[in-house]
């Protein structure tokens, strides 16, 4: 029996709609999500936490990481006293995109020590920004985890 209207039936509108669905989805999960600058600022602490651990054992002498509200500085033991270190990749940093820095006791300073053998005294710092935290964790192992 031939067909005396033109169009399109049911099935092939749902096949379309089903298409430009997937198609929306692939879009908004390849947006960049508004988080990712705060992500990636911890992500980069605890990577420079490692680094100063691994330094602390290549060198033999003993690092420390100095957080406080601005941002974080290098140091090294030399002699028996902490030198600043200000040579690439130990430059001081400060938080970016309003990140916050949420000290433990109310301290204004937290210094992370690895010692030459790579432990470290344990430690945690929080960051937060807009109502979202990442933390910090130093064990007495020197292992930094980032949460």
């Amino acid at each position: 029996m031939p067909r005396a209207q033109a169009g399109f039936t049911l099935i092939e509108l749902l096949v379309v709609m089903v298409v430009i669905g997937l198609a929306t989805t692939a879009v908004a999960l390849t947006l960049p999500d508004g988080n990712a600058g705060f992500h990636r600022q911890a992500d980069q602490f605890g990577l420079h936490l490692k680094h100063a651990r691994d330094e602390a054992i290549l060198g033999g002498r003993a690092m420390q990481v100095s957080v406080d509200a601005g941002g974080y500085r290098f140091s090294r033991r030399d002699f028996g006293q902490w030198q600043r270190l200000e040579e690439a990749p130990f430059t001081a940093r400060h938080w970016a995109d309003g990140v916050t820095v949420v000290l433990p006791q109310r301290l204004e300073q937290l210094n992370f020590r690895f010692d030459a053998t790579g432990a470290a005294e344990p430690q945690h710092l929080q960051l937060a920004r807009d109502g979202m935290y990442a933390e910090i964790v130093v064990d007495a192992a020197g292992t930094v985890c980032v949460q």
